[in-house]
């Protein structure tokens, strides 16, 4: 009796060992669409350096528009009269935004195709950089969402694109983001200050400054909407998330 029911219990064991797998597969986080079926799938890049060009000056504005407000926090705060609580929370609810948007980016992308997500939210972050610096409080509050927000779909996206269209050269690509990515912090983070004693120690001046560098990204990324680009369907995926217990 024992022996036939762990003969019983083996087998049940291996009929659900499959769909434990694909249970855990159904729990990956991924917006990168593996490298033989994005090779099979995605024509060749016709400019490629147009391409890179592109990704590097999107990559330069994930950063300045968090990094920049720390160096001028405190004439902030000044000008218009905002609390230690408030100043805080001026800092953190971009961060808290990443994260809370990211999981559109997927959605979008599927929908509007990746490229047309990118440039839409470029112009999105410009327009909350502009809000946040010449609109009060409200408009403080209101543009470091829409930046926050903004860094956080397109920082999902274009990790994809590069592997997508640079697969035989994914983890060089991949650096060059990154160093771009760090270099749009430090410029701004450095020059912030400076910027807004240049215009009359306008802190408004400091942030709305980096408004210039995102519509330039916008213009250069232009081109990559007019191109066919394959794989959207496969490339942008996020699965499982509602459904996995560490998300919570």
């Amino acid at each position: 009796m024992n022996l036939e029911t762990e003969k019983s219990m083996s087998r049940n064991e291996i009929s659900t060992t499959p769909k434990r797998t694909a249970e855990l597969e159904e729990l990956l986080i991924d917006a990168e669409a593996d490298d033989e079926q994005v090779q099979q799938s995605h024509p060749l890049v016709r400019r490629p350096w147009l391409l890179l060009l592109g990704l590097i000056l999107v990559a330069l504005n994930l950063r300045p528009a968090l990094s920049s407000m720390a160096p001028l926090l405190s004439d902030v705060s000044k000008s218009l009269g905002l609390s230690a609580a408030q100043a805080g929370l001026l800092t953190t609810l971009p961060v808290l935004c990443l994260g809370l948007f990211a999981p559109l980016a997927p959605i979008l992308a599927r929908r509007f195709g990746a490229e047309r997500v990118v440039l839409g939210i470029l112009l999105t972050l410009a327009g909350g950089i502009i809000l946040r610096s010449n609109f009060g409080e409200i408009g403080l509050f209101a543009g470091s969402v829409l930046g926050g927000a903004s860094i956080g779909i397109i920082g999902v996206l274009l990790p994809g694109i590069v592997k997508r269209d640079f697969a035989k050269h994914a983890g060089t690509m991949t650096g060059v983001y990154t160093m771009a990515l760090c270099l749009g912090a430090a410029m701004a983070a450095g020059s912030s200050v400076p910027l807004s004693e240049h215009f009359g120690h306008s802190w408004a001046m400091g942030l709305g400054f980096w408004v210039i560098p995102a519509l330039v990204a916008a213009v250069f990324w232009l081109p990559q909407v007019g191109q066919k680009h394959g794989a959207h369907n496969v490339a942008y995926r996020v699965r499982g998330l509602l459904r996995d217990p560490l998300a919570w």
